[in-house]
């Protein structure tokens, strides 16, 4: 089905001094005792025996020994740990806000992930922790998508947007997106209103049909340059299960179907590194393989989000192919990585000479303070909050080059 969307009810020139979604996730009495409880960079080994008796889970991860990002708080002067779709509970991440005690706001996660302010997110509060949690970050995609010559593009799996929102920075023309998701379609539509959004399942043929005729009418006999997506990872992910069989791993083959149908002349997807240890690589060299039976040449890239102005430490894959003989080059690292040591306190910036990257402060101290449960949908930005160019580059004040040649200095 082709999704409609009501005419905004904030004017882009009223956004300007607007910021959207700055509302976090009401904590329980225990939850906030925890929080109250560890430090800044800390997590669960911080909590006295007193709070952690109080929890059959952290019991259970005090005496088998859970992840340190679990029940964490973001450290002011480092890049995040990965946001994921989870950040509105603290047992499950690093997701208590550096100074404040209550968790990130929708907002402040968005912000972790690169989404520009003028970036609003639809549905319920739910399906906007997915939304933002699950999204490629724009910046990362960007950098992928400045090596793909431009023009027309066709979004798979599009979420709420991340992957074409980078895109669509670089240059390229998303002329339709699909997801089987409802909510994920409405936050698209709504910040995309000139893009087709069609709602479909490709597990489904007549779905996959109806999604292919209207590829091609968008096209109007004009070429499809790229076709992008970043297929369900759950199945490949270490965050949540890890199950070979889930359904919706065979969602990554699924694409072939559209690759075979449409033509396109580069193809860009994006998963979680867990997808190379899958079936101990042989899930990933048979797809690799189908798409050069296709007459496609590939690349696949393991990157680090926060050497592209993502203030995030966030691993992710991306296949690159296309059915010409031109290389496409690696995307321009811009930032110093983050080096891991032997536990969470070893992590360090690694020093290569390039400029360092993105902080937590530099990305969300801006922001105003809220209590936990609290903040609003809609409320007043002063400028004038402003600390950082990070800032500076969310609010539209100044181009991802501006930033970056004002850090290289």
């Amino acid at each position: 089905m082709t999704l409609t969307t009501a005419i905004p009810e904030v004017q882009a020139q009223e956004a300007e001094r607007l910021l959207f979604n700055h509302i976090c996730a009401t904590l329980s009495e225990l939850d906030m005792e925890v929080v109250m409880n560890v430090p800044p960079g800390g997590n669960w080994m911080n909590l006295p025996e007193t709070t952690i008796a109080k929890s059959a889970r952290l019991t259970q991860i005090k005496k088998s020994g859970g992840r340190t990002t679990y029940y964490g708080r973001l450290n002011s002067g480092m890049p995040s740990y990965t946001v994921n779709t989870y950040f509105n509970r603290p047992g499950n991440g690093t997701f208590i806000h550096p100074i404040q005690n209550r968790l990130i706001s929708m907002r402040e996660a968005a912000r972790l992930q690169s989404f520009p302010d003028r970036y609003r997110f639809l549905g319920s509060l739910s399906s906007r922790y997915k939304q933002i949690g699950n999204a490629v970050p724009p910046l990362l995609a960007r950098s992928l998508g400045e090596k793909i010559p431009k023009g027309l593009c066709v979004d798979l799996f599009c979420g709420a947007g991340g992957l074409s929102e980078g895109l669509e920075q670089a240059g390229h023309n998303t002329i339709l997106s699909s997801d089987s998701n409802t909510n994920m379609c409405e936050t698209f539509q709504f910040n995309n209103p000139k893009t087709r959004v069609i709602q479909s399942d490709l597990h489904n043929k007549e779905d996959v049909e109806n999604l292919l005729e209207n590829i091609e009418s968008e096209l109007n006999g004009r070429t499809l340059q790229l076709l992008a997506g970043g297929p369900p990872c759950q199945g490949f992910s270490t965050a949540g299960k890890w199950n070979p069989a889930d359904v919706r791993n065979s969602l990554l083959f699924k694409t072939l179907d559209l690759i075979r149908g449409l033509e396109p002349e580069y193809v860009l997807l994006e998963n979680v590194p867990g997808l190379r240890s899958m079936q101990k690589g042989k899930l990933l060299e048979s797809f690799i393989g189908s798409l050069e039976s296709e007459g496609y040449k590939t690349q696949t890239y393991l990157l680090k989000a926060e050497q592209f102005g993502v203030p995030q430490r966030r691993r992710r894959i991306f296949i690159v192919a296309n059915r010409n003989d031109i290389p496409i080059d690696d995307p321009d690292v811009k930032l110093a990585p983050i080096a891991r040591g032997k536990t969470r306190y070893d992590a360090h910036i690694e020093n290569n000479g390039l400029p360092v990257p993105v902080t937590v402060s530099e990305a969300i101290s801006d922001l105003p303070a809220i209590s936990s449960g609290k903040g609003s949908d809609v409320s007043e930005y002063n400028q004038e909050w402003i600390t950082s160019n990070y800032q500076r580059l969310m609010r539209g004040i100044i181009s991802l080059d501006d930033f970056i040649s004002m850090r290289t200095k």
